[in-house]
């Protein structure tokens, strides 16, 4: 037997290799996302190279299979196409690797979240995706991807060697043919435990984003696509009867007295969903100053609603809670699925029925993320997105920005009959957050251009209310202005936590009682409570939106959900729960007239997230 046998086995330097490169890819992700990490925890956040062991190495004993199958092959026939081919697959994992890992960095700094199915099913809109990133951004994640490529290909060739030796010795190859695939496949399940490996073996902090950075993105990536199309629900916490019969407890209260807030009942109604409105730009809400002086205002003459809470963090996820009353969902939007988006109910199949004409006005393309199927599936009449709009005007790179989709409403609805129902999506507040005037706020930071552009939608506002002040229909007509989800910025917010979901919320209008003018609804709530809001003031049932509740109603509990793929959020006057999927642990809480967990509180929660999928499942 020759010493050269005895060289580290090709398989140990393929899995030593991906080893390397994952924590190659985590040092970028600290670098990248360094501000998001407390002073202080530099040494946690160090240890999460140890805690990343399990689930890295799971993942380079998946990638490292069809090398063994290769190298096994090769052990009986040497054969260069086999070498060849093992080369191709490995360079051609590497350069995936890369560009998933540096879309991850992109993608966590704007959702907060790791890459996951969910985010590579908008891959389908690349129009829409290529305008969340400015053209020198686009180039720079390229660079990355090259560069990061060239690194680890070069890494590879080095590291790894002796793929064609063959193994002469027969016991030796006999037993390293049966041990190896053995080996690896307790790799992959994390060991010989009853259970495989998942995400909770890499989780090791209190603060989420050390857990997130231990974990495998790769490996979080591809579990979240098998998972994707699973008929079973995720979030079993308790026996269903039991889920179901807390559900129900939270929504039994629909006898109590509802307060009128309107003039008569059948008014025009209008719904201005605001991109990424979170009350952190809202003074009135306790936001930052000069942000929306135009909105504050405003506020003094209309409704304010301040513990309002958006259920998901995406656009699609708000406009299925605001008109079909049904919270969003930790790892789908149940828009994307039309054929279970055509089972909810619809506020605007509801307005209908009453003799409503319905319109929906949006700046960009609504066949994103289905938006154009449901809007159709519940009876919207007329539909306007930038391809109504002249050219000129298309300046934003999602397609027209909100003064011209404000003034094409405000022209639509002169024309429209009453009673109407129309909708207004605003974009500009969207990434990459281009404007067309000079605001206060001119850095080059993000929370400086998103303050930027939310100044530029208040704007518009401004003057979308004194031009509707003077048509004829304004006086009785209801103006909802809220927003389709809450954002990280520009306070660098943890989106798992209760802060970044708080929302703007407003009624406004001729319609609007006057002895309510400047008044707050302090209740908290969520944004698909909006349809049970709406129908009982127009004195309508609204019993088929069960996820939606009249907050005006005296005997409403108070209560938010939450949720994205890492945590579910329970906001309440008594605390504030944040419990995590992973490691399934209460990861904050929040106390306020309560210090302990209320275990009561977190039971109403799970019950209700449990519940919710397995309709979202049974659709």
């Amino acid at each position: 037997m020759k010493f050269k046998q005895f060289k580290i086995h090709y398989l140990v330097r393929l899995i030593i290799f991906w080893l390397l490169f994952f924590a190659f890819f985590r040092i970028l992700f600290i670098l990248y996302h360094h501000t998001k990490i407390p002073t202080g925890e530099n040494y946690e956040t160090g240890l999460s190279f140890f805690h990343a062991l399990h689930l890295d190495l799971s993942m380079a004993c998946s990638f490292s299979i069809i090398p063994l199958i290769l190298w096994t092959f090769q052990q009986f026939k040497k054969n260069r196409i086999v070498h060849i081919i093992n080369s191709v697959y490995n360079i051609a994992l590497i350069i995936c690797v890369a560009i998933l890992s540096i879309a991850n960095l992109k993608m966590y700094g704007e959702w907060g979240t790791l890459l996951s199915a969910r985010a590579l099913s908008y891959l389908f809109y690349p129009k829409e995706v290529l305008s969340f990133i400015s053209l020198w951004q686009l180039i720079v994640l390229l660079l990355g991807c090259c560069i990061c490529s060239y690194i680890g290909i070069k890494s590879y060739k080095k590291l790894t060697t002796n793929f064609s030796y063959p193994i002469e010795n027969i016991k030796l190859k006999t037993i390293q043919v049966i041990f190896i695939p053995f080996a690896l496949i307790v790799g992959i399940r994390g060991g010989l435990q009853l259970s495989p490996i998942n995400e909770s073996s890499a989780y090791y902090s209190t603060l989420q984003i050390n857990n997130q950075i231990a974990t495998n993105n790769i490996w979080y990536l591809a579990h979240s696509i098998l998972n994707a199309n699973d008929d079973n629900n995720p979030f079993i916490f308790m026996d269903s009867k039991n889920a179901k019969k807390i559900t129900d407890d939270l929504f039994s209260s629909r006898t109590g007295s509802t307060e009128n807030i309107l003039k008569n009942n059948k008014p025009n109604i209008v719904v201005i969903v605001l991109e990424s409105w979170t009350a952190d730009i809202i003074k009135a809400l306790g936001g930052e100053e000069n942000v929306t002086p135009h909105f504050d205002e405003l506020s003094k003459d209309g409704l304010l609603f301040t513990q309002m809470y958006g259920s998901g963090f995406r656009t699609e996820q708000g406009l299925i809670s605001i008109f079909s009353g049904f919270p969003a969902q930790p790892n789908n939007s149940i828009i994307t699925s039309p054929e279970k988006a055509e089972r909810l109910p619809s506020l605007n199949t509801e307005l209908s029925k009453q003799g409503y004409q319905s319109s929906f006005y949006y700046g960009g393309e609504v066949e994103f993320a289905n938006m154009k199927s449901y809007l159709l599936n519940t009876n919207f009449k007329k539909i306007i997105d930038k391809n109504n709009f002249e050219k000129k005007q298309l300046n934003s790179k999602w397609g027209a920005h909100d003064e011209f989709v404000f003034k094409k409403q405000i022209d639509g609805l002169k024309a429209e009959k009453e009673p109407f129902f129309s909708v207004v999506l605003t974009l500009s507040t969207h990434e990459p957050f281009e404007v067309t005037m000079k605001t206060p706020f001119n850095g080059g930071e993000e929370q400086e251009l998103f303050k930027k552009a939310a100044y530029y939608t208040d704007y518009c506002l401004f003057n979308y209310f004194n031009e509707a002040k003077k048509q004829p229909w304004y006086k009785n007509t209801l103006f909802i202005l809220v927003a389709d989800h809450g954002h990280r910025l520009p306070k660098n917010r943890n989106m798992d936590f209760p802060e970044g979901r708080r929302i703007t919320a407003m009624i406004t209008g001729g319609a609007l009682l006057d002895s309510l003018r400047g008044k707050k609804i302090e209740k908290i709530c969520n944004q698909n409570d909006w349809p049970a809001i709406v129908l009982s003031q127009l004195k309508l049932n609204h019993s088929s939106f069960f996820w939606s509740r009249d907050v005006l109603n005296n005997k409403t509990k108070e209560f938010a959900y939450y949720s994205n793929e890492n945590v579910l959020g329970w906001v309440t006057p008594q605390q504030n729960i944040v419990y995590s999927f992973t490691n399934k642990k209460v990861n904050e809480l929040q106390a306020k007239s309560q210090k302990k967990l209320n275990d009561t509180l977190l039971n109403n929660a799970k019950g209700y997230l449990q519940t919710l999928y397995q309709q979202y499942l049974n659709y």
